[in-house]
């Protein structure tokens, strides 16, 4: 009887080969990509922020190394809110009025009981006179920090965040001296020299002429140039690298602390700078 069994003759031990596949792309979460976007935007912020001179937008994309697309859609969207501002006339960037009112309420806050503040409480009660910190933003000064003298009879309603100008208050003077040669020059050629009093300077060979002795002297003086009996004297607040990081003033009415009295205050000005100086950059 005829049998009509097949037999497998392939090796039970045999394994089919087959070449390695890669493992799928695996898909960005909404989260990271969200992460990219704010790391992204912040980048960019920080990026205008820290830049001396107006930002043009193919500055921010090659040196963040930004999509294009990204990059502008992102700057509108600032522009639109309020974060960064476009250059008068121009498309070039600069910090907007929103970023500076949310960044110098963080600094304000932190600077409240920080060593800063400290360091000006102390030379206000050594010195019984009005004492700040200022720096200068998007061609105007700006105060960090202020501290009110005690019994001072004028009352003047600055804070954190207030604004004066640049070519009548001490440190405004202060800055554009010390500024180098090319950015001394655009901030001079953007001025508006406004009169405020009648001891305003609004000649600008005379203007050149208090910044050529505020360099030599490293120190600047408001002659009740910005307010009618207010007298003001600023010295830089300088830096390892020499960089001018802010500038410290003192604030007094005229009948109290005239030109001389001012000058004696000087030591004691650049004692409190050296110190915040290096405060700053401990920081």
């Amino acid at each position: 009887m005829g049998s009509n069994v097949i037999l497998d003759t392939r090796p039970t031990d045999t394994v089919t080969a087959r070449r390695p596949t890669k493992p799928a792309a695996k898909a960005r979460s909404p989260r990271e990509h969200k992460l990219g976007a704010t790391a992204r935007s912040f980048a960019i912020l920080d990026h205008v922020a820290a830049s001396h001179d107006p930002v043009d937008v193919l500055d921010i994309i090659g040196s963040l190394k930004l999509p294009k697309a990204t990059a502008y859609r992102l700057v509108d969207w600032f522009v639109g809110h309020g974060y960064l501002a476009r250059e008068p006339g121009r498309k070039r960037l600069v910090v907007g009025p929103r970023l500076i009112n949310l960044a110098f309420g963080v600094l304000s806050a932190s600077m409240r009981n920080d060593a800063p503040h400290l360091v000006l409480q102390r030379l206000v009660r050594s010195l019984n006179e009005t004492c700040n910190i200022g720096t200068l933003l998007n061609g105007e000064v700006i105060y960090l920090d202020r501290v009110e003298a005690e019994h001072w009879p004028l009352r003047l309603h600055y804070k954190s965040g207030s604004r004066v100008p640049l070519h009548c208050s001490a440190i405004g003077k202060l800055f554009l001296a010390l500024a180098p040669s090319p950015r001394r020059q655009r901030l001079l050629q953007s001025l508006e020299l406004r009169r405020f009093t009648d001891h305003t300077i609004t000649d600008k060979s005379k203007l050149e002429a208090e910044l050529r002795q505020i360099r030599k002297e490293q120190v600047s003086f408001d002659r009740e140039e910005y307010l009618v009996g207010v007298v003001c004297v600023a010295v830089p607040i300088i830096g390892k690298n020499e960089e001018t990081l802010a500038a410290l003033a003192i604030q007094a009415p005229e009948a109290r602390m005239n030109l001389q009295t001012a000058r004696g205050h000087l030591p004691a000005l650049r004692r409190a700078a050296a110190e915040l100086a290096e405060i700053f950059q401990d920081k």
